[in-house]
């Protein structure tokens, strides 16, 4: 898991016992947001995995795992772009 399905799971929580905040609402839309981008992403990557396995292509099988891994922190980093963009205005 990444870290904004963590914070999506707290938020979720809080929610369950009390209205959120304007800014964990934002927050949340943040999560939501970055995770349909990430199962979008890498839903397709793997699409392809399925394809190159069918193929036994182990070159492009490489460079698909690559290309996951890659997704994987460039979300990472991503997130929290977000977050900092999104609460410095305002």
């Amino acid at each position: 898991m990444l870290p904004f399905h963590y914070r999506m799971a707290e938020l979720w929580t809080h929610h369950q016992t009390r209205e959120l905040s304007a800014e964990e609402q934002n927050e949340l839309s943040i999560c939501l947001k970055a995770n349909m981008n990430y199962a979008r992403k890498l839903g397709e990557l793997h699409n392809y995995v399925d394809a190159a396995a069918v193929v036994q292509d182990k070159p492009w099988l490489e460079d698909l795992e690559q290309k996951i891994t890659a997704i994987e922190q460039e979300f990472q980093l991503q997130l929290a772009s977000l977050k900092k963009s999104k609460f410095s205005q305002g």
